[in-house]
């Protein structure tokens, strides 16, 4: 299945009455041209929804992520559940089947419910990609020695250095996105006591860069899973781009 993000859809209540941006928990949707396996069907929504799953419990080796409760917006609305459509997931030491439920929607149309810490073609969670990068430039370490930190701090058997250098450059681009989060980030978040580490190979550029970004990707070192997922989520819901 290919994830093209061609268009999204905004939930209007989530902003509060002062402005500010709401961590409750939100969806959105972004559409594709991948049709259902063995159906005539030439379209699918898909909708993200923040999941909070503690994969550090004794959890099944398949997980559904939504239950039949947190499905019923759909169903009142007349949606069938069709099938699950699986994903592998590792952390903690453990592989985990995630379950995405596919609905058939009263348009005809079906729609996969996606959490929101589930990447397309990546085998880990959204936060272990934002825990490394941070990790690498609030430190000494080099590449590798953050992404072994990375690595057994979520329990992974292996997790390259060479994904750090290819995931860092990616962020720098979408500082200016990133920048209108600023005021949010320390509301919800607070404001954190490290620094970014220059490194010996960067220059001047690089290092304002790389003080930027650590300011609104800091929150990953003290709340991982939910700094990663939140912010994930306001970045796709402002560009209609997954931010790894």
């Amino acid at each position: 299945m290919v994830f093209f993000l061609l268009r999204s859809q905004r939930d209007q209540n989530i902003k509060n009455a002062d402005g500010n941006r709401s961590r409750k928990m939100v969806s959105f949707c972004y559409y594709t041209t991948t049709p259902f396996p063995n159906d005539p069907i030439s379209d699918m929504n898909i909708t993200l929804k923040i999941a909070r799953v503690n994969f550090k419990k004794r959890l099944p080796y398949q997980v559904k992520i939504f239950s039949s409760e947190e499905l019923q917006e759909f169903i009142r609305q007349g949606a069938v559940i069709r099938k699950n459509k699986q994903y592998q997931l590792v952390i903690h030491y453990r592989q985990f089947i995630i379950e995405c439920p596919i609905l058939l929607m009263n348009d005809g149309r079906y729609r996969m419910i996606w959490p929101s810490f589930l990447l397309p073609n990546r085998p880990y969670p959204v936060f272990v990609y934002l825990f490394a990068i941070v990790t690498y430039i609030s430190s000494s370490l080099s590449q590798r020695g953050a992404a072994d930190k990375t690595r057994n701090f979520f329990g992974l058997t292996t997790f390259d250095h060479s994904t750090v250098c290819r995931v860092l450059p990616r962020f720098f681009p979408i500082l200016p996105y990133l920048v209108q989060y600023g005021a949010q980030i320390l509301t919800d978040w607070g404001a954190g006591t490290s620094t970014a580490v220059r490194k010996k190979h960067w220059n001047n550029a690089q290092n304002v860069q790389a003080q930027e970004l650590f300011k609104f990707i800091e929150p990953t070192l003290r709340s991982p899973p939910e700094f990663g997922e939140w912010l994930a989520y306001w970045y796709f819901e402002d560009t209609g781009k997954f931010i790894v």
